[in-house]
């Protein structure tokens, strides 16, 4: 029987021939797919950066524009209202629209609208470019995986997974360097500007030289849905998901305005630091890939959720000391949750469905954690302190331990 969550693409269309069509890479060979991987790998990257790099840069914001915590990290959230949306969105351009054309024009509108950035003076202007950011990077999505998918045999998925999602961890090391360093020398718009033609550049080299990706995607059909929504599974899988990405992003992005304002620190040094605690966080992911093999999804994403949680305490208390280990420790266990939870999704549901969960649950859990946990912690560091907001984030993820339950015994 067909899925029902699943239509067949016209004839019409699945034999369609492409606008321009490029020499298929060899199934199996992935040593020779290998560097076309890196290449998405390295779009991934820069639709990342253009959005993490704005985390760091939230002490210079406020300084220019006259904005409190909760005003700056609101900027965050309205990232995240574009980039879900879009991604939600992507499910049916990716159908319709060549998975290279997706990721070109991803990254070429992320340009364009750093650029506009970069020479606006007013906040409410700013925070419409900063949703139209958004917006541009969520299209990215869709289009990387179906051109990876392009690019190796399925027998080599994880492999070409593991290098994709060095991507964002990679952003969070580049983030504050840029951000610090290079505002040093051009301010926080030359920054912006520098990357807003970068991503430009990038678009356009991809379209143009780029392998794979010359065929859009199974389109998804939302008519079982409403029988989806009813799987206890989804939304775990989307919880879940959501705090793993909050704990990748959040603190990230307040980091550098506790570090400034609550442990006194000048801004080089809470740059360098939050920088050199995400240098492990790639290699965590590999790490986190291994353990699930070997221990099993549960075990796994319960031991990465502990020391998570236990990170995030240890960032709230007032000795320096303490506060650098739970620095350090947070983001690499963080990392190391990301392959038991899609391992969970694979073990869950048939390959048929993956692509509507997709589409239904990473938008929900993507708001969760690129906009609403920053937007929360900045409001706790506004009113209370971003202490009380770290307590918060580990009191949060304790209480989704008896959740873990549900999840398939593997």
């Amino acid at each position: 029987m067909p899925s029902p969550f699943l239509r067949c693409p016209r004839e019409k269309a699945a034999t369609r021939r492409p606008a321009r069509a490029i020499p298929p890479i060899p199934a199996g060979e992935f040593k020779k797919s290998l560097p076309w991987v890196i290449l998405v790998s390295m779009m991934f990257l820069l639709t990342y950066l253009d959005r993490a790099m704005f985390g760091p840069m939230l002490s210079a914001l406020e300084r220019e524009f006259h904005i409190s915590h909760a005003a700056s990290t609101r900027f965050l959230l309205y990232i995240s209202v574009g980039y879900s949306a879009s991604m939600f969105l992507s499910g049916f351009s990716s159908s319709r629209v060549r998975p290279r054309v997706l990721v070109s024009g991803s990254l070429t509108g992320c340009g364009l609208v750093l650029l506009a950035i970069a020479m606006t003076t007013n906040t409410a202007l700013l925070s419409v470019l900063f949703a139209l950011l958004g917006i541009a990077a969520g299209q990215y999505f869709n289009g990387g995986l179906s051109t990876m998918r392009s690019l190796v045999k399925p027998t080599d998925w994880s492999k070409a997974i593991s290098i994709h999602e060095v991507g964002p961890n990679a952003s969070f090391f580049l983030g504050p360097i840029l951000a610090e360093a290079g505002a040093a020398l051009l301010g926080w718009r030359g920054v912006v500007t520098f990357m807003g033609w970068l991503s430009i550049a990038a678009g356009l080299f991809f379209y143009f030289f780029a392998k794979g990706g010359d065929y859009p995607a199974t389109p998804v059909s939302f008519k079982g849905v409403k029988a989806l929504l009813k799987e206890p599974r989804l939304w775990l899988f989307t919880w879940l998901m959501g705090l793993a990405i909050s704990g990748e992003f959040a603190p990230y992005s307040v980091l550098g305005l506790h570090m400034e304002n609550e442990r006194a620190l000048g801004g080089e040094t809470a740059a360098f630091l939050l920088s050199l605690s995400r240098i492990a966080a790639p290699f965590a992911v590999l790490c986190g890939g291994f353990a699930t093999t070997r221990f099993g999804t549960r075990r796994t994403l319960a031991v990465c959720f502990a020391a998570y949680a236990v990170g995030m305490f240890l960032m709230a208390l007032p000795t320096f000391s303490f506060f650098v280990v739970g620095m350090f420790m947070q983001p690499v266990m963080t990392a190391m949750a990301f392959p038991p939870v899609f391992t969970m999704l694979a073990e869950s549901f048939p390959v048929k469905t993956q692509p509507l969960l997709l589409a239904v649950g990473m938008p929900v859990a993507s708001f969760m954690g690129v906009g609403f946990m920053p937007f929360v912690l900045g409001l706790w560091g506004e009113y209370v302190s971003f202490n009380a907001g770290f307590i918060m984030m580990g009191c949060l993820v304790v209480l989704s331990f008896p959740l873990l339950r549900l999840m398939p015994q593997k």
